[in-house]
């Protein structure tokens, strides 16, 4: 079953700019609708939505988290279990993956990393689809120094 937005919904379009499938419609100030054919249940509008007007598709109310602040997760690669399966990229509805290859053309490889950090929708299809476990999200807040670094790409990290 897909989000839904609720009476709460005051019309602001926020749900409607971030979804990845672009599934919602509404015009502004009145109630925004979710297309429950084409919604792929990634949670975005529900943790956008400044009025808490989105219910999961278990009926619960979404708990907002503010974007701009250091609580929004991102996903986090550990290289060393990454098989460079590009699942996770194919898995990602806002495209924010990339892939980045190692200049050692003897052992050349190929790493996933967070390309558009502000295009994540912290959906978590990376971490669930990657057959190895080498995805976790983490916010920004609760990461290491070293942690914090390895967001600009698996070179900054020391792979």
């Amino acid at each position: 079953m897909a989000y839904r937005i609720t009476d709460r919904c005051v019309g602001c379009g926020m749900c409607r700019k971030i979804c990845p499938v672009d599934c919602i419609a509404g015009e502004p100030r009145k109630r925004h609708k979710v297309a429950s054919d084409r919604c792929i249940d990634c949670g975005a509008c529900g943790r956008i939505c400044p009025h808490n007007a989105v219910l999961d598709r278990l009926g619960r109310p979404c708990e907002r988290i503010r974007r701009r602040t250091l609580h929004w997760e991102k996903p986090l690669f550990d290289y060393a279990l990454c098989m460079s399966c590009r699942v996770c990229i194919d898995a990602c509805p806002a495209a924010c993956l990339a892939v980045i290859y190692t200049q050692d053309l003897q052992n050349k490889a190929a790493y996933p990393y967070l390309s558009t950090p502000s295009d994540c929708v912290a959906c978590r299809f990376c971490m669930v689809e990657c057959p190895v476990d080498a995805i976790h999200m983490k916010a920004e807040a609760d990461m290491s120094d070293d942690e914090k670094k390895a967001l600009d790409g698996p070179f900054a990290s020391g792979v």
